[in-house]
């Protein structure tokens, strides 16, 4: 099957990007022929072009938020994906969908749409780009109830929670974990909190800060990790810094997280939004480490069971001071809570799992 997509660029800065990368070289090892078109380059290009069978630049974006107006840009666009004959257009955000109709319109080829996220659309857009759509698929059911309510038919919409591969977050050694920790410089036996991500306000940074506060530790016990500093000042991160307590320590964007999990203990994603899903949630816990985030949007799809009492209400520092200050010594108290971990995400949220249902809905509208 030969599927055409798009993507704006060829990185992994964040968690859709990063699913969708996984997700298409997943595809590619099962034999399908991945056709991408994008505007940027990225730290994953090199990858993108060993598995890809064509990758495609072009002059300006292939999304729309005014399809009448940009149909005569996009156009062109559109020609060109279809002379390579896709047997599936798969595209990422809904916005994508005046570039993805006309390459139906020239080749009859069905179109997958696969939202991570709500963005609310005009109404009249969803029922004229919603239309033209054979299939959507959404992260969460949380995204499917919020796309749902919007408009979206739902009798034409499944939901693919994302998925990781394992070999690929794996816990580490004893050794492992301290090796990192000295080159990070961190005390060998501190209590580690992790943060990973953007330094928005929407992910509740200063809930996150204002709760290592509350606590106190000695930095020479206990060091609180965030990790996403941007290559330029920001007032809301400089405010941050200047408010963290002592043991908070604050470090640029890795491309590769792995590392800075099998240095921590715990990861913590304090959202005010509502997150689509958090794949970061998933990367911690496959590495054996508990995570504890606010219960936004499709985060509580994740730590559900026997973690689900490591949600948290949005916003409230004092609560999360109080799940971080619990999971202190957990690997003397419940040394089998890592198994567990690392249990919940191969059962539940695989990336083999995960391709094999979207090849299924891909293969299913292919005919």
């Amino acid at each position: 099957m030969r599927i055409v997509t798009y993507l704006p660029a060829l990185d992994g800065h964040g968690g859709v990007e990063l699913t969708m990368f996984e997700t298409l070289r997943e595809l590619s090892s099962r034999g399908h022929r991945i056709c991408l078109f994008h505007e940027r380059p990225g730290n994953l290009a090199d990858e993108f072009r060993s598995f890809c069978e064509s990758i495609h630049q072009g002059p300006s974006p292939l999304y729309s938020d005014t399809p009448t107006r940009d149909a005569p840009r996009i156009a062109m666009r559109a020609i060109a994906a279809s002379r390579r004959r896709p047997d599936v257009v798969l595209v990422n955000n809904f916005s994508e969908l005046v570039w993805a109709a006309g390459i139906k319109a020239l080749t009859r080829a069905p179109i997958v749409c696969y939202l991570h996220e709500f963005k609310p659309v005009k109404r009249s857009s969803l029922r004229l780009l919603g239309g033209r759509v054979d299939r959507f698929v959404l992260s969460s059911e949380f995204i499917r109830g919020a796309w749902s309510n919007h408009g979206l038919d739902g009798a034409r919409a499944e939901v693919v929670h994302p998925g990781i591969s394992q070999s690929l977050y794996t816990s580490g050694t004893d050794s492992d974990r301290a090796g990192i920790r000295r080159e990070l410089g961190l005390p060998a036996e501190a209590y580690v909190v992790l943060y990973i991500g953007r330094l928005i306000p929407e992910k509740g940074v200063d809930v996150l800060v204002e709760a290592w506060r509350s606590l106190a530790l000695p930095p020479e016990s206990a060091r609180l990790l965030i990790v996403g500093l941007p290559p330029v000042t920001d007032s809301y991160i400089d405010g941050l810094r200047a408010m963290s307590p002592p043991g908070c320590e604050w470090l640029p964007m890795v491309r590769n997280v792995v590392p800075m999990l099998q240095a921590s203990d715990v990861l913590t994603l304090p959202s005010r939004c509502d997150e689509g899903f958090g794949r970061v949630i998933v990367e911690a816990m496959a590495t054996g480490r508990p995570a504890v985030a606010s219960a936004a949007g499709g985060i509580p799809e994740i730590l559900r069971g026997e973690f689900e009492g490591l949600l948290f209400t949005r916003g409230d520092s004092a609560a999360l001071a109080e799940r971080l200050l619990a999971l202190r010594d957990w690997r003397m108290s419940d040394p089998a809570l890592a198994a567990h971990c690392a249990n919940h995400v191969a059962q539940n949220f695989s990336l083999g799992a995960a391709t094999d249902q979207l090849a299924g809905i891909l293969a299913s509208v292919a005919g």
